[in-house]
């Protein structure tokens, strides 16, 4: 939550200004939590524990004014094909009330919706626009079997969700202590520059609400394309100690830093596809999903 001091010492104009700049920017984030406060929750009835609820619970502890939360309920088809030949699954009234029940006790406002589809992301996508959805929340179930792979429905709503997508690890704690930006200033691609803003403004909004550390990694394969370390520091708006700039592979230069930090969550960007397109695997951003043992947001 974020409070301002309502006493201003008016001896000191110093003090004055310090105190209305502090005002000015707890209203900025005020109203850019706002872009998050109405978030999607994937639940999957297959598992029996839900990360992904358990981490927009905390984000109604921490954002300022909590967050609503719709609960989309709803077995992945494909992630049951490729694993046991044989379910069974009792999903009653008694479930859906051990579900919601800690929300229930916390007061915190949700709705929920039951799909049985084979159009998984599809109707997850189409959820996001009838609930006008800032954030889609999903377990990571995979590494629980020691699989270290998405399904293909999964990396279709990555590629193509209009809002950003958090994917919750069963090991992260749930306060965020480190938050890791993966950046590429370097690019004059005006796509890319949009993306790397979108990537900053999420970690600012998250450092402020979370009191965590914000740190930036730059990774850049070429020794002629150095990134400018001084637009870095100026445009990332990121103390020096917490800029990583680095020469090799993306991939495993962000999952390098994240080890070396203990980030809590990093977050990426990538450019969304369609078509047949959106289910190929591929880009850097996929492998860095697959390397990494954090939660990690992706923005399209």
């Amino acid at each position: 939550m974020f409070h301002t001091c309502n006493t201003l010492c008016h001896n000191d104009p110093g003090k004055i200004a310090d105190n209305l700049l502090k005002k000015k920017a707890m209203r900025i984030m005020s109203e850019e939590n706002k872009s998050i406060n109405n978030v999607l929750v994937v639940i999957n009835p297959a598992k029996k524990n839900h990360y992904a609820l358990e981490r927009a619970m905390k984000m109604n502890e921490i954002l300022d004014g909590g967050v609503n939360i719709h609960l989309f309920i709803s077995f992945q088809m494909d992630e049951l094909r490729r694993g046991q030949s044989t379910y069974e699954f009792y999903c009653d009234n008694n479930w859906f009330a051990e579900l919601v029940k800690p929300l229930a006790d916390k007061k915190i406002p949700y709705s929920a919706e039951v799909f049985w589809t084979a159009d998984w992301h599809q109707s997850i996508l189409g959820a996001v626009e009838r609930n006008k959805v800032g954030m889609v929340i999903m377990s990571d179930h995979t590494t629980e079997q020691n699989r270290n792979g998405l399904t293909a429905a999964k990396w279709s709503l990555l590629r193509q969700s209009s809002c950003p997508v958090l994917i919750v690890h069963p090991a992260t704690t749930l306060h965020r202590k480190t938050i890791l930006a993966a950046v590429n200033m370097q690019t004059t691609n005006p796509r890319y520059v949009e993306l790397n803003n979108k990537v900053l403004k999420m970690a600012r909004i998250m450092a402020a609400a979370y009191g965590a550390e914000k740190h930036v990694v730059n990774a850049y394969e070429d020794s002629m394309d150095f990134p400018d370390r001084a637009k870095l520091l100026r445009e990332t708006d990121t103390k020096q100690d917490n800029v990583h700039v680095q020469l090799g592979d993306p991939v495993s230069i962000i999952s390098d830093v994240a080890n070396e930090i203990n980030a809590d969550i990093v977050i990426i960007g990538t450019l969304s596809r369609r078509g047949i397109m959106a289910a190929m695997k591929g880009n850097k951003s996929e492998e860095i999903i697959q390397k990494i043992n954090r939660d990690v947001m992706v923005l399209n």
